[in-house]
C-alpha cells in the first residue's frame, strides 16, 4: 500500500457508539476475504471490496463465539478490517446457536465500503438502520478483544 494511502487512513475520523445512539456497539473483526473451505452456504469468509452484497453478507455470516444477547440488544454490528469500518450489519433481531458457544445472527447487510482510501460506500436503502450504517462506514473504530467479536462501550 502506498505511504500516501496509509497517511490518509491514519487521519480518518474516529467513531464510536455515540455515532449510532450511544449504546454498546458490537464489532465483528474480520480479515481479508479468503475462499471458504467445506462450506455449503458461502464461497468466501472475510471482507473484500470485490464481493457482491450477497457474497459479502454470506462471507460475514459465520458462526461467531460471542455473547449473542449483547449483539441482539444493539441490533447492529460494525464490521472492521483492521481499525476501519468496512461493513455494517443491521436489523439483528435473533440468532441461531449450534451448541458450542458460536452463533449466527439474523440481520441484513446495510452497507459496505467499496473503496477504503477514498472512501466510497454502498448502502442498501431498504435495510433497517441504513442511516446508521452511513455514520460508521469508512471511519476508524478501535476495539480490543481476544476473539473476532468485540464490544465498544460509549466513551471507551
Amino acid at each position: 500500500m502506498p505511504v500516501a494511502d496509509i497517511k490518509t487512513l491514519a487521519r480518518r475520523e474516529l467513531v464510536g457508539p455515540e455515532a449510532v445512539g450511544g449504546c454498546e456497539l458490537p464489532v465483528l473483526r474480520v480479515g481479508v476475504a479468503e475462499k471458504a473451505e467445506n462450506s455449503a452456504d458461502r464461497s468466501w469468509t472475510g471482507f473484500s471490496t470485490h464481493l457482491t452484497p450477497d457474497q459479502l453478507q454470506a462471507a460475514l455470516s459465520g458462526w461467531w463465539r460471542c455473547d449473542p444477547e449483547r449483539v441482539v440488544r444493539a441490533g447492529l454490528m460494525a464490521v472492521t478490517l483492521g481499525q476501519y469500518v468496512v461493513a455494517v450489519l443491521t436489523g439483528i433481531d435473533g440468532y441461531d446457536g449450534r451448541g458450542d458457544g458460536r452463533y449466527r445472527f439474523h440481520g441484513a447487510l446495510a452497507g459496505s465500503v467499496t473503496e477504503l482510501v477514498t472512501p466510497q460506500q454502498w448502502v442498501n436503502p431498504d435495510a433497517p438502520g441504513a442511516d446508521r450504517a452511513r455514520l460508521l462506514l469508512g471511519r476508524r473504530l478501535e476495539s480490543e478483544s481476544g476473539g473476532p467479536v468485540a464490544y465498544v462501550r460509549p466513551g471507551g
